[in-house]
């Protein structure tokens, strides 16, 4: 055996091939789930031999380790998803942040639901999630006393704020689209409209007001759901 058959090069052609894999697997993960999921099937939709996939990883939990990351990366990439939002414009920077995550869900369902399966099997992977989201919530504790320089609390507090809020629209997107609950789904909604339902309810429960409702596209009835006197 040649030292060439058994070295992983460097080479656009084997960028390629790894990005095929790469796609496949999301593509398989999207149609069977992880704990479903074989080598074999990631060849086969990539339309490659099984050896060449050992010639990129070294078993599947690879595979998918690297295919989990790179979406980590996407979360992360916070100049990218705010590119074209202004300063001081919260519920557009809020729904540019949901914009990414609802086109996520929707697109790639099985991938979001491979998070869970694949952090609850990966410890390791469990922990970079975990850091991840962490590290996103701490950009809004750091940015709080800037936001609300005349409110004094805790900071302790404002990160328990700041995380209580960061579930908003979770379990609804799992349940939407990763579950696909029907009575949910009796309404069919675009991720532009969810992403604006939900980027408005996260103003609101961090400003304690409603957004301008000529700011939101979708979610005006929102700002018609108020308590007068108690």
């Amino acid at each position: 055996m040649t030292v060439a058959a058994t070295t992983k090069t460097k080479t656009k052609r084997g960028d390629l091939a790894r990005e095929k894999l790469k796609a496949a697997a999301v593509r398989v993960l999207n149609q069977t789930g992880f704990h479903q999921m074989r080598i074999k099937d990631v060849t086969q939709e990539a339309g490659v031999a099984t050896g060449l996939f050992y010639h990129y990883f070294k078993n599947l939990e690879s595979l998918v380790r690297e295919v989990m990351s790179e979406h980590i990366e996407r979360f992360e990439a916070t100049a990218d998803i705010e590119r074209d939002v202004s300063k001081g414009a919260w519920l557009e920077r809020m729904r540019s942040h949901y914009r990414l995550v609802v086109q996520t869900y929707a697109e790639e369902p099985g991938v979001m639901r491979c998070v869970q399966q694949f952090a609850a099997d990966d410890p390791a992977f469990r922990e970079h999630w975990r850091s991840s989201y962490n590290q996103r919530m701490e950009q809004l504790v750091q940015a709080f006393p800037r936001v609300f320089p005349e409110v004094d609390i805790p900071a302790d507090e404002v990160r328990l704020l700041v995380y209580a809020l960061g579930g908003i629209g979770q379990d609804f997107l799992h349940e939407y689209y990763v579950e696909q609950n029907a009575d949910l789904r009796s309404s069919e909604y675009t991720q532009d409209q969810i992403a604006d339902w939900l980027a408005a309810l996260f103003y609101r429960g961090l400003f304690a007001s409603n957004p301008a409702r000529e700011s939101l596209s979708h979610a005006q009835i929102l700002m018609d759901i108020k308590r007068g006197g108690l």
